[in-house]
């Protein structure tokens, strides 16, 4: 057999031989061009999943700072109304001090006034018929269910004085009030 391939290679001529040669070469291309092909196909592969799980990825942490972001505003929020609650509270400790400073001084001015009328009716400044309507006012809203205090405010009159005419209409009527 070796002496028959040595006969066929020697009928072979050289222009034979380098087209065999370049066929082979030829088909060894296509062969390689095949595998890069195959392999550029998975590589594709790789690469489009690849760029799903970084979409992913990306979509995972827009979602996680738009939360962050968020959780930040509500914090804020909630510091604020924090914040508020506390400026707000200390506003009303205010205003209710401010009240009752107000209230006292107010009492306070309201029986200086009425101190005051009272040395000026002492002193003769004052009619003597203002004197009896207030009598009956005093008996009058008494009657209706005023106290001390809010006669002598309504009427603008002291205290003891609306006590006096309350004592002695209890003695001229005879009966309690």
């Amino acid at each position: 057999m070796n002496a028959n391939m040595l006969n066929i290679l020697n009928n072979i001529s050289y222009e034979m031989m380098s087209v065999i040669v370049a066929g082979l070469f030829i088909l060894m291309v296509v062969i390689i061009l095949l595998y890069i092909t195959m392999k550029e196909k998975e590589s594709a592969k790789k690469l489009l999943q690849l760029e799903r799980s970084i979409e992913d990825i990306n979509k995972e942490i827009y979602k996680i700072q738009k939360w962050i972001v968020e959780s930040d505003k509500k914090i804020q929020n909630n510091e604020v109304n924090t914040e508020t609650m506390d400026v707000l509270s200390n506003i009303k400790a205010d205003v209710i001090s401010l009240q009752h400073g107000l209230q006292s001084d107010r009492d306070y001015f309201e029986d200086k006034i009425l101190v005051l009328e009272e040395r000026l009716r002492s002193l003769g400044h004052f009619n003597t018929p203002s004197q009896q309507r207030n009598e009956k006012q005093i008996l009058n809203l008494f009657k209706n269910g005023y106290t001390i205090d809010a006669i002598s405010k309504e009427l603008r009159i002291t205290k003891s004085e609306v006590e006096f005419v309350l004592k002695l209409s209890e003695l001229h009527n005879g009966d309690r009030l």
